[in-house]
């Protein structure tokens, strides 16, 4: 995709937005068999801002490296051992924070027997989006005012 930048000079900038123009050297880390994440930035600016619940950076870092197991519309099913070892913590401590976000309403857990659990973010996101919409409509009447 590409954005035309408008300049001081008449003729318009064209700026390369592709991920190998943006990282340069380092853009064959975005085309790795293990790929990439995207993710929301309303949620890497609001999630320590939710209402009524803020994620804490370990709650956040968890959903991060659950939304990288989220390959189809189906719920993602690492393990704790998994999740533990990309993030660098024991098991007990992914298995506490799972709990904490379950707590605050930011994740349904789906326990199988004999496997991984699956993880809906589901109400993570409608939890976002609502407050994306307060912002924009606070951002709206500042505006008006």
């Amino acid at each position: 995709m590409e954005a035309v930048v408008e300049t001081n000079v008449t003729q318009p900038l064209a700026v390369d937005r592709k991920l190998a123009a943006r990282w340069g050297k380092h853009h064959n880390l975005f085309s790795r068999p293990e790929g990439w994440v995207g993710v929301p930035d309303f949620f890497l600016r609001g999630h320590a801002n939710l209402k009524p619940y803020a994620l804490t950076s370990t709650e956040a870092m968890l959903v991060l490296q659950l939304m990288a197991f989220k390959w189809t519309e189906a719920d993602p099913f690492p393990s704790y051992a998994r999740l533990a070892a990309r993030m660098g913590v024991s098991v007990k401590q992914v298995q506490r924070t799972v709990r904490n976000i379950e707590a605050k309403g930011y994740l349904k857990r789906v326990g199988r027997i004999g496997n991984s659990n699956k993880y809906n973010l589901q109400p993570l996101f409608d939890a976002l989006a609502a407050a994306q919409l307060q912002d924009a409509e606070k951002k709206k009447a500042a505006k008006i005012n």
